[in-house]
């Protein structure tokens, strides 16, 4: 019998193992059996229910808020605490509570709050389940977990083939119609009158007197074109014609020049206005082509006087433009 059990050492490990085996079964069921009816205890003793939690919408979207209502109905004595919004209610984020007055009756106390919450998970289904603490003394707490509830995602892009989609190789151009863009047009144009305003601020005096200049010398090129075309080809038989119309030229040009009434004005107030000696005797003989038709050889000759006289006023009056200018202060 003991040569049996030497040779076969196996069966005395097995008898060693299945008594620590046993005892330890036996304490795990002692152990859940004392909780579950430690729990029933505390639940019948304040007469409490679950917890209720309730989501008050079937389907929710993406950073939409939704309700969530919870509930609990327990003995008057009990003191409740409801979870932490900040910590309970994952994965979903809590942005606003609405807490209801505890009313009781003859089935005990009830109290409620519905909570606002809003998801930014994309699962398709979401659940949620939270815990309430029940106090009967300050050193007596129980936590209790409401039921699970569920609630889906209401997808905003859905296809019936996902699997399947291709990019279109054949869509239109469309034509898009161009808009003005008015802020960035009244931006640029503000600047613009900013900066001439100080432009003509610094240099208004100087650009005036170069505008006038400018056109001096425009109204005298074409005074050169009107003269020089008429007495360029000028002859006997179309001398008293071409020479009046030469004089009254001049005698527009230099009104507009010099503001004389030279139009008006006699040969001899004419001269001593001009103050050349040359003029007289160019007015003279040229006076002589119009009213006498005697064409000479100093006809051309005193046309290119009266030419000279005007450059000359020309010269003066863009000279004094400039002296006026710069004599006064800034």
């Amino acid at each position: 019998m003991n040569s049996m059990i030497g040779t076969r050492p196996g069966l005395r490990t097995i008898k060693r193992i299945q008594p620590i085996r046993t005892d330890f079964i036996r304490w795990f069921v002692i152990r859940n059996s004392l909780f579950v009816i430690h729990y029933l205890y505390f639940l019948n003793t304040t007469n409490a229910q679950p917890p209720k939690g309730v989501f008050l919408t079937d389907t929710i979207e993406i950073g939409k808020p939704f309700q969530y209502s919870l509930s609990i109905r327990h003995r008057s004595r009990v003191d409740v605490l409801f979870p932490d919004t900040a910590r309970h209610f994952a994965p979903f984020l809590v942005r606003d509570i609405s807490i209801f007055s505890t009313k009781t009756d003859a089935k005990g106390s009830l109290d409620s709050s519905v909570y606002t919450l809003v998801s930014f998970e994309t699962s398709p289904t979401q659940t949620l389940k939270v815990p309430v603490f029940l106090l009967r003394t300050p050193s007596d707490c129980t936590l209790v977990f409401s039921n699970v509830d569920t609630i889906r995602l209401r997808e905003r892009i859905q296809t019936m083939r996902p699997d399947t989609l291709r990019l279109s190789t054949t869509t239109a151009v469309v034509s898009l119609r161009q808009q003005m863009n008015y802020p960035l047009l009244m931006t640029i144009v503000a600047g613009l009158c900013l900066l001439a305003g100080v432009l003509f601020l610094f240099f208004g005096r100087t650009i005036r007197t170069r505008i006038r200049r400018y056109q001096l010398y425009r109204q005298y090129l074409d005074f050169q074109r009107a003269f020089n075309r008429l007495t360029r080809g000028i002859g006997p038989e179309t001398a008293h014609e071409d020479a009046g119309r030469a004089v009254v030229i001049w005698k527009q040009y230099m009104e507009r020049l010099e503001r004389k009434p030279y139009t008006s004005l006699t040969t001899r107030e004419i001269v001593e206005s001009v103050q050349d000696n040359r003029l007289a005797d160019a007015l003279k003989e040229i006076d002589g082509v119009i009213y006498g038709s005697v064409y000479s050889d100093q006809t051309q000759q005193s046309l290119r006087i009266l030419n000279e006289v005007a450059d000359t006023a020309y010269r003066r009056s863009s000279v004094r433009m400039e002296e006026v200018n710069q004599e006064v202060p800034i």
